[in-house]
C-alpha cells in the first residue's frame, strides 16, 4: 500500500472516530433559518417524521438532487416535516440555491459546518426520523425518489 493510501485511510478513520457515538453528544438540529432568521428546530414538528438534508450551494450532489426534495416535499407535506441544514455557505448562495431549485422548506444556517460535522461525514446526506424523532436511516450521497419512498415507509411505521 502507498504512503498515500495509508495516509488517506488513517485520516478516514479519525474522522470516523471524531463522530460522536452517542445523540447525547450531538449538537441540537435547531437554528435559525437561513432565509426568515426564524428558529428551526426537529422539535418543533411533534408527531411527525422529519427529514433532515445537509447540504450547501457549492455542493455538486446537492444540486443533483435539489429538485427531487423540493418536489418530495411538496408532495408529503402533510405526512412529513423537512428541514435543510445549508452548512459552509454564504446567506446569499443559500437564497439563490432556494430560487432555483424550487425549494420553500426551512434550513438552519450552519456557516462553520459545526452541526454537518457532528452529524454527517459531508453533503449531501438526509437524516430521517420517526415520529418520536428517533433516527431511522440515513442516506448518504444525492437522494433518490425511490430513496426517499423507502424512507418514508420506514419513518411511518406502527
Amino acid at each position: 500500500m502507498s504512503s498515500r493510501r495509508l495516509s488517506a485511510l488513517l485520516a478516514l478513520a479519525g474522522a470516523l472516530a471524531a463522530v460522536p457515538s452517542s445523540a447525547a453528544t450531538l449538537p441540537r438540529l435547531a437554528g435559525k433559518d437561513v432565509r426568515t432568521g426564524k428558529f428551526v428546530a426537529l422539535s418543533h414538528y411533534v408527531g411527525k417524521p422529519v427529514f433532515v438534508n445537509f447540504w450547501g450551494s457549492w455542493c455538486e450532489g446537492c444540486k443533483t438532487e435539489a429538485r427531487e426534495l423540493a418536489s418530495f416535499e411538496k408532495a408529503h407535506r402533510r405526512q412529513l416535516a423537512f428541514i435543510g441544514v445549508d452548512t459552509m455557505d454564504s446567506r446569499a448562495g443559500a437564497k439563490e440555491f432556494y430560487a432555483r431549485y424550487d425549494a420553500d422548506y426551512p434550513s438552519i444556517w450552519d456557516p462553520r459546518g459545526l452541526i454537518a460535522g457532528a452529524w454527517t461525514l459531508g453533503t449531501p446526506t438526509t437524516l430521517v426520523f420517526d415520529r418520536k424523532h428517533r433516527f431511522v436511516m440515513k442516506i448518504e450521497g444525492p437522494a433518490t425518489r425511490a430513496q426517499l419512498n423507502a424512507a418514508l415507509n420506514r419513518a411511518t411505521r406502527p
